[in-house]
């Protein structure tokens, strides 16, 4: 059992010796802010654009690690670091949940594995991946020590919802989604002596108070409570995104096994599920059910409850019983699912990596400090295009993943981009007032056929360019093409882009 899962992980991370860049759609964001927080004291070209802002928000996983990871590994190798344990975290987690919950090692919540490279993870929404993988760990620990070691067991809990909160909030709320169900058995039992009752509540107080009191301290906490709805059809599809990578076939072949698979074990009776894992289960599928799909600036609200929720099919379902034929058909079927779907992220990765080789020779000759648009030809604007991209652009329900790769300018160049992620509830970075204008008026600039005013940037990166077929001549009054491959091309902003 520990071979079979020490040799999982090293497959699961395999993909990352392909690239040096993950082809996670938020992740170049994020390091490229970790640079900027890594630099703040010692880049005077960097400093002069953005400065920290460090305030009680929670959504610093990476803010807090990454940047010094940064002053002992290169820049890719600790990103990818990171990457990687975000990746993992949530596999061990289930294992460890399982084993918490059952009572037994079981090989079922190895077939996790299956979701690891869910729609979340490309997103690159990776604080919240790490969120579910400790929220998972820490729910597990307090299942299996919370008995035996109150006193010790509350400590831990109390940092570890610290952490949580620090980590995502969301990861926050699932730790008490996890542990639910076992705190309502035990005070089931303990119903007829108060002071057990008592107690029990009692002692779950400061590991609840803590965090709301930092919550309340947060800029979060002032935000308007907007929201914004999907509909019940988007909300179906949303089902197959903790499946959902690169080729949507494969993915609902995927989804629709380890849905017949856990069926024939209910329908026979083939299956053990505890009080905890069943509330936790039963928590997420109607958190799913009336969640929005953004509140107060979080969005995919709905879909991180149904990626919690297919994790615990593996950690709080347990099959059992199951017969000679019955096993050899499982583990074969979902070892061919996962070795199919483990060589296609390997080929996308592959891919992806001559995309940013690409890319940076293209970016080669923007100089320190340059100011750089962004645009991008989208699908939209040129659908017969995408439909030949490599399989790592987009996601197999066809969101594009490759938005934020211009964050290498500020990686590798310390050129502004005016993308950077800088929302004060959510991030610890600001961007001075000398380039905050030109953040601004550029989410207006997105759409690559109706650039506004080019006033103030130095350079323009065209994403996507080799969907644009004219590139000698596009906005050629305004532009002058240095430039290109199929994943980008680059322009010198002439002095008549300046709209007056």
């Amino acid at each position: 059992m520990k071979w079979a899962f020490a040799l999982l992980c090293l497959i699961l991370v395999a993909p990352l010796a392909l690239v040096d860049v993950p082809p996670l759609l938020d992740y170049p964001n994020h390091l490229a802010r970790a640079v900027v927080l890594a630099s703040a004291d010692t880049d005077p070209i960097l400093s002069s654009m953005y400065r920290p802002r460090w305030a009680i928000i929670p959504d610093l996983g990476i803010d807090l690690v990454l940047p010094p990871l940064l002053h002992v590994f290169p820049v890719q190798m600790a990103g990818r670091v990171v990457v990687g344990l975000s990746l993992l975290l949530p596999v061990i987690g289930v294992v460890a949940y399982s084993r918490a919950t059952c009572g037994n090692w079981s090989a079922w919540p190895l077939a996790s594995a299956l979701v690891a490279y869910n729609a979340t993870f490309l997103l690159g929404f990776l604080n919240f991946v790490a969120g579910i993988g400790l929220a998972l760990l820490l729910a597990a620990a307090w299942i299996a020590w919370r008995d035996r070691h109150p006193k010790r067991m509350v400590i831990i809990a109390t940092l570890g919802t610290i952490t949580l909160f620090f980590c995502h909030l969301m990861g926050l709320l699932f730790f008490f989604v996890l542990i639910a169900g076992y705190e309502l058995q035990q005070l089931w039992s303990a119903r007829k002596r108060p002071s057990v009752v008592c107690r029990r509540i009692s002692i779950m107080l400061p590991m609840i108070a803590t965090p709301f009191a930092l919550y309340l301290a947060s800029p979060l906490a002032s935000l308007s409570n907007s929201i914004e709805w999907t509909s019940a059809v988007d909300k179906l599809r949303q089902l197959v995104l903790p499946f959902s990578n690169y080729i949507l076939a494969l993915d609902i072949i995927t989804a629709s096994a380890v849905a017949g698979f856990l069926l024939t074990c209910i329908t026979t009776g083939r299956f053990r599920m505890t009080l905890a894992g069943g509330v936790a289960l039963a928590v997420a599928t109607v958190g799913f059910v009336v969640a929005p799909w953004a509140f107060k600036g979080t969005y995919f609200l709905d879909t991180r409850f149904v990626i919690l929720l297919v994790f615990l099919l593996f950690a709080a379902v347990q099959p059992i019983r199951l017969n000679r034929l019955m096993t050899i058909y499982a583990t074969c079927l979902f070892a061919v699912l996962f070795t199919t779907r483990m060589g296609v992220i390997g080929y996308a990765w592959h891919e992806h990596q001559r995309d940013v080789t690409d890319l940076r020779t293209v970016i080669a000759s923007v100089p320190p400090g340059a100011r750089v648009m962004a645009a991008d030809v989208t699908s939209a604007a040129a659908p017969e295009y995408w439909h030949h991209v490599p399989l790592s652009r987009t996601l197999s329900v066809g969101l594009e993943l490759d938005t934020h790769l211009p964050a290498l300018l500020l990686i590798e160049r310390r050129a502004y981009w005016p993308f950077l992620f800088d929302n004060p509830s959510q991030q610890p970075v600001e961007t001075l007032i000398s380039y905050k204008e030109l953040a601004e008026h550029a989410d207006i600039m997105m759409n690559y056929r109706a650039l506004a005013d080019l006033c103030g940037y130095d350079y323009m990166l065209l994403l996507n360019a080799g969907g644009e077929p004219d590139l000698a001549h596009f906005a050629a009054d305004r532009l002058a093409l240095i430039t290109q491959r199929d994943i980008a091309a680059l322009f010198r902003v002439r002095r008549s882009a300046c709209l007056l």
